[in-house]
């Protein structure tokens, strides 16, 4: 699944300046009023704060039932689910993340990070034993070209026009990066490894490049596989985790080179 992203909260409240969450790397543009959408009392506009600013998954999860039990109407409902689902994903229960998630869904059919949230998850849980198999994947599927649907129409309002590109191309990774691994269980190498590129073309993120070089290594193309994890390795925003992984997948890349 995807990165929780941890979202900076502008609350532009009278005489309110900016309140900013640590290791923000997206942003929501939020304007109290009474007419648009957005908080529309001091109360929920603090609700929501604190939900933008919670980053571990019980601290989430409990600042979207104190949202969402006092404000039902609010217009972050679909948003507050979806970091719930994300919150639950990171606990490692799937289960609950669905749940979220389509619950996110239903609040706001156009949630495309829930649309990811649920095609990832569907994704990396199917097998291929499975006897439903065929249709985890064609709901995966549908999930991840509802989010790409979404990402191309009208901007959401919660954006600001300055931040919507890289949200956007984040989000448009994780929904190929859904894709990709859809075509793995399916057996479809090379259109995993288009969407893999896809991925990687959208938003540079590093776990996907580390899923297109074994895409490639898989193929039997190890010295494209390789480039990739050399890519992990030299990106500044690559945790240390996943450099390392990159690192291990190049040095069995190479002796599979040499055994060929």
């Amino acid at each position: 699944m995807r990165l929780t992203i941890i979202f900076t909260c502008c609350l532009f409240a009278a005489g309110a300046a900016f309140a900013q969450a640590p290791n923000s790397n997206k942003d929501v543009a939020v304007k109290k009023t009474k007419t648009g959408p957005g908080p529309k009392s001091s109360g929920e506009q603090q609700a929501v704060q604190a939900l933008l600013q919670a980053q571990a998954p019980d601290d989430v999860i409990k600042a979207t039932d104190n949202l969402i039990t006092k404000f039902p109407d609010t217009d972050f409902k679909s948003f507050a689910l979806e970091r719930e689902g994300e919150a639950y994903q990171q606990k490692g229960d799937n289960t609950k993340a669905v749940v979220f998630g389509e619950q996110a869904l239903q609040a706001d059919a156009k949630n495309f990070d829930a649309d990811n949230l649920l095609a990832n998850i569907t994704a990396a849980t199917t097998r291929e034993t499975d006897l439903d198999k065929d249709e985890k994947l064609t709901k995966a599927d549908k999930y991840a070209h509802d989010s790409l649907d979404a990402l191309n129409g009208e901007k959401p309002w919660m954006y600001a026009d300055t931040q919507w590109p890289k949200v956007k191309a984040m989000a448009e990774g994780q929904a190929y990066q859904a894709l990709g691994n859809i075509a793995l269980v399916r057996k479809k190498n090379d259109d995993a490894i288009a969407a893999f590129q896809k991925g990687v073309d959208a938003s540079s993120d590093p776990l996907i490049m580390i899923r297109l070089g074994r895409a490639l290594a898989g193929e039997k193309k190890y010295d494209e596989a390789i480039s990739w994890d050399d890519k992990v390795a030299a990106s500044a925003d690559a945790p240390a985790q996943f450099k390392n992984i990159a690192q291990n997948d190049k040095l069995r890349f190479q002796s599979l080179a040499k055994s060929k």
